[in-house]
């Protein structure tokens, strides 16, 4: 059972939440944590270490990758010239790997300093990504965590999607590739990339909404991804009345109607029903 949190902005976060985090990591059988950018608010030093402590209190294996919040925003010289060395100062390199008993997780890194929140990848990282999730083992789920989404729920969103996410994709999906971990939009919502990129298997795009942080978004409260071995995705709400994280319902492979308020507003004449009437996007931009 993997943990996939997004979006946590250590600077901004909520401790009573951050409390509740702590306390769900105990009730549940988790294999590790997978965190997919924006750990801190503004890239300070002093929120780095504050996001590595507790993590670290945990005694749960964890990863991460930057979040477009993880570089200097302010500082021009530090952001062009050494844009990771503070995160890099905490927690080493900025794609890693984490092996479970159930999961290969390989991190990369889609933030680029010449663009604000819109991700990058580059055909390097495309191919040695390609060859990192080929050595994963028979059996395991292999999943790749970067920050921004790779397919949106709405329009104005897809300024923010990577460069070269389709090819990316494309490659991935013939290394083995079955799921995608991001956050970015503080929104929980799993989409299906098989006939979105013209995959030849289904991959999915898991994405998370923020834990611990007080910029909510879309009246989506604090939440988690639980994601099973069989890639089940559960969706995890904190609950304002027990100060608890509680199931709320399930993400995928059938959408629970509790979940289901993240597509509200949006145009449905660009969405379709599968057979087990989840809603998604109908066509890529």
């Amino acid at each position: 059972m993997l943990l996939h949190l997004s979006d946590l902005h250590f600077g901004m976060e909520h401790n009573l939440i951050a409390d509740a985090l702590t306390q769900l990591c105990k009730e549940l059988p988790l294999e590790a944590i997978a965190i997919s950018g924006d750990l801190t608010q503004r890239a300070r030093r002093a929120q780095f270490q504050a996001f590595h402590d507790f993590f670290d209190s945990l005694g749960i294996p964890w990863i991460v990758v930057p979040g477009n919040h993880d570089i200097p925003l302010y500082h021009l010289p530090r952001r062009i010239l050494n844009p990771f060395g503070r995160y890099t100062k905490i927690f080493g390199e900025t794609e890693k790997i984490l092996e479970t008993k159930h999961f290969y997780l390989v991190g990369v890194n889609s933030i680029s300093p010449k663009h604000h929140t819109q991700g990058r990848l580059s055909h390097t990282q495309i191919t040695e990504t390609g060859q990192r999730l080929l050595k994963g083992k028979a059996g395991k789920k292999r999943i790749i965590l970067s920050h921004q989404p790779f397919r949106v729920l709405r329009n104005y969103q897809q300024k923010d999607i990577p460069i070269l996410a389709c090819e990316a994709t494309q490659h991935w999906a013939h290394c083995g590739l079955d799921a995608l971990l991001h956050g970015h939009f503080h929104v929980p919502v799993v989409l299906p990339l098989q006939e979105h990129f013209e995959l030849h298997k289904e991959v999915l795009d898991i994405q998370a909404g923020t834990a611990v942080s007080h910029r909510l978004r879309y009246d989506v409260p604090n939440s988690v991804n639980i994601i099973h071995p069989d890639l089940q995705v559960d969706r995890y709400d904190f609950n304002l009345e027990s100060n608890k994280f509680e199931r709320l319902g399930q993400l995928w492979p059938n959408l629970d109607p509790s979940c289901q308020h993240q597509h509200e507003n949006i145009d449905p004449n660009v969405y379709k029903k599968t057979a087990n009437n989840i809603v998604f996007h109908k066509t890529s931009p």
